[in-house]
């Protein structure tokens, strides 16, 4: 009988089989609070931030299904309680409802950012910014998510870019007379 061959296969088996297991878990469990680092933290905290103090000339504020400012309701009180994932799925739920909205965009981006997904976070922010007024506070906190993306991945040569482009968004008043 080839014993020692035989354990030594179901030990190969089983060492596959954790590996494996290892692999697929890697999905976000909704379930858990998920803290993000201190530089995802401060990013996301420079992204809300943007536009704080500028006195833009130009606030889109939409007006939308009621069930869409519930979801945004509770996603903002589940990111507050820490669960990140949970957050994220009471905006994917508002999305549903509301796809193309561009505010809505950008907060996924922001939690997609805080969760670890800076790739997509940076995808989603062109996608609002695309889908968005290409001026006011908006605009300013979809480049300045591509901005903490480029400096996340330390693309020095896109920041000089990415900083013009939010500045570009800063729409200021005519003066009055």
């Amino acid at each position: 009988m080839n014993h020692p061959v035989s354990c030594l296969r179901i030990a190969l088996l089983a060492a596959l089989c954790v590996v494996m297991s290892a692999c697929s878990s890697g999905s976000r469990d909704s379930s858990a609070r998920v803290r993000p680092d201190e530089e995802r933290m401060s990013a996301v905290a420079n992204i809300r931030a943007a536009n704080a103090g500028e006195d833009s000339a130009l606030q889109v504020n939409p007006l939308r299904d009621p069930a869409v400012e519930g979801y945004l309701a509770r996603a903002e009180d589940a990111e507050k309680r820490g669960e990140l994932a949970a957050a994220l799925a009471e905006i994917v739920k508002a999305r549903a409802l509301a796809a193309d909205a561009p505010d809505l965009i950008q907060r996924q981006a922001e939690l997609e950012y805080l969760l670890g997904d800076i790739v997509n976070a940076e995808k989603l922010a062109y996608q609002s910014f695309e889908k968005g007024p290409k001026v006011g506070t908006l605009c300013v906190q979809n480049w300045q998510t591509i901005y903490e993306a480029r400096k996340h991945f330390a693309d020095a040569a896109y920041l000089d870019f990415a900083q013009r482009k939010r500045e570009e968004c800063k729409a200021k008043r005519p003066p009055r007379f």
